[in-house]
């Protein structure tokens, strides 16, 4: 009889150490887990695309004439207006270029009045019917082409006499002078800003023609509207579409926002290192005074959105088949925790929606 009571007690002691070590390690277990409540959150599926902020558009400014940049009305940052005077230019003239536009100039004087007397001399004759219609036409038509030359040949002159004298002669200009002397003037073809001063005071600068590109002077930005250019990964092209939302975010301001538009996606990709991605452009609506040119940037070009539902980290989503759950954590159950199925909805990567299944008060332990 003492046997049987000693080995129940002997029994008793041993499933109490066992209980005992059991608990002790579902306790910390438990301990050793992280657990987070469901919060109310807003959800955002995005594509996102790196890139920069550009004007809505540049313009480089170049000169109709060559020569040397005397001096600039305009400074890197100032707004400036169309049509407005940006620099002025003037011909690089030699002694010996000078005396040659002087010699144009007297011949085509010369020439023009000696055709402005053939001309009168025509003009008595035609009264007594002496020549012929044709004769006189060809005598008018040869004055006014002398009177052409001669205007563009003082022309010429006045504007390599600028070059050397640095300030207008005051003297009455005819049409084509006038002209020739404006062409020295550059002015804004946009209203913007100048982004930068490409070349100094003094510098030489070659004209733009069809055979040269010309020496661009200044750069200028129409900023009226800003946009977003950047790439997206050909993998997710397929999501976007054109007018969909966007919001972008630079890095200037962490903690600001600009909403705008998807205005363009190009039609060929470009496959740089192997990797083949497609240009994007927004548009950002209004608030951009803040946006500087070149700023670098990224725009999440908003798939879905949802706000104000309950969410958890991905991470304490527990996925089977095509059932999903998660654990909670439960005193009363075995190991202190408890698998629940929930529905879930929209999903960022980072966190989902619960749709059902959880409360706010929902003690969920991640995975």
């Amino acid at each position: 009889m003492k046997r049987i009571i000693a080995f129940i007690i002997v029994a008793v002691i041993v499933v109490v150490v066992v209980v005992g070590i059991v608990t002790r390690k579902t306790k910390t277990e438990i301990s050793d887990v992280r657990v987070v409540s469901p919060r109310i959150d807003t959800i955002t599926k995005a594509v996102v695309a790196t890139g920069q902020i550009k004007p809505l558009s540049i313009a480089d400014v170049k000169s109709r004439i060559g020569g040397v940049v005397r001096r600039f009305f305009v400074d890197e940052g100032d707004s400036v207006r169309k049509g407005q005077r940006l620099a002025e230019i003037v011909p690089a003239a030699t002694p010996s270029e000078l005396v040659a536009a002087r010699e144009r100039v007297q011949t085509a004087k010369l020439q023009l009045e000696q055709s402005r007397r053939n001309l009168k001399r025509l003009e008595e004759l035609a009264k007594k019917y002496l020549v012929s219609d044709s004769e006189l036409e060809e005598a008018q038509t040869r004055a006014a082409t002398d009177a052409a030359r001669y205007d563009a040949a003082v022309a010429d002159l006045r504007v390599l006499e600028q070059s050397v004298a640095g300030a207008s002669t005051g003297s009455a200009q005819s049409q084509e002078t006038s002209a020739a002397l404006s062409d020295m003037i550059v002015v804004s073809p946009i209203d913007g800003i100048v982004l930068s001063r490409n070349v100094d005071e003094g510098s030489s600068v070659i004209p733009m023609s069809s055979a040269y590109g010309g020496t661009s002077i200044l750069t200028l930005a129409d900023v009226s509207t800003m946009h977003f250019e950047g790439y997206v990964d050909e993998s997710d092209v397929g999501k976007i579409y054109e007018g969909m939302p966007a919001r972008i975010f630079v890095d200037a301001f962490p903690d600001t926002s600009f909403e705008g538009i998807l205005t363009r996606i190009a039609p060929m990709g470009t496959k740089e290192e192997g990797i083949v991605s497609f240009r994007v452009e927004a548009e950002i609506s209004g608030g951009t005074t803040m946006l500087r040119t070149g700023m670098s940037a990224d725009v999440q070009l908003i798939i879905d959105e949802r706000h104000d539902v309950l969410t958890l980290p991905e991470g304490a989503i527990i996925y089977e088949g095509d059932s999903t759950f998660v654990e909670i954590a439960d005193p009363q159950a075995r190991q202190g925790r408890r698998k629940v199925p929930v529905k879930i909805g929209l999903s960022d990567g980072i966190k989902t929606e619960i749709v059902e299944g959880l409360t706010e008060a929902s003690r969920v332990i991640l995975q």
